[in-house]
């Protein structure tokens, strides 16, 4: 009876660990987790860097992007939560919507929408929503943005106001 009494201890403590995630506090953190969730047949040699995150209430929407000036690039959106201490544990990877040259979006994350741009041709990220239009300069690339309110539609456009492609 005892041994019994023994391996379901056992058995409880391994389920009580199985979904236990490690909580990320650094950018090398957050690689080492953006490698197991690459999608991409060179992951665990390949350069991926961490451009940056938007924030929601509790939770945190990281991009990285991987590839070089020579290559095409690569992009991946993680969900995290965001910890009491500041920390960042993983719970979704995605695959971005492409919308033009380095420029994608991840729909519908917290209820609005991410967006990254790393096309340096694009200025300015024009969104309708029921709040309005608004006009989000784009001041660095790559440039991360989080808009709250599901947009009717977005336009990314250059410094002549044309769509960016």
């Amino acid at each position: 009876m005892k041994r019994i009494g023994s391996i379901l201890l056992v058995l409880i403590l391994m389920l009580s660990f199985a979904g236990c995630q490690k909580t990320m506090y650094d950018e090398a953190d957050f690689i080492e987790q953006a490698r197991k969730e690459y999608n991409i047949a060179n992951a665990e040699t390949a350069v991926i860097t961490y451009v940056g995150e938007s924030v929601e209430g509790d939770k945190a929407l990281l991009w990285f992007v991987s590839g070089n000036e020579n290559q095409g690039h690569t992009y991946l959106p993680m969900s995290c939560s965001i910890t009491e201490d500041g920390g960042r544990v993983f719970e979704h990877a995605y695959s971005p919507l492409k919308r033009g040259t380095d420029i994608y979006v991840l729909p519908e994350w917290c209820g609005g929408y991410g967006f990254c741009v790393n096309n340096p041709k694009c200025k300015t990220i024009k969104i309708d929503d029921y709040s309005g239009v608004k006009e989000i300069e784009v001041t660095e690339y790559p440039f991360i943005y989080y808009n709250d309110l599901l947009p009717s539609e977005y336009f990314f456009l250059d410094e002549n106001g044309e769509e960016v492609n």
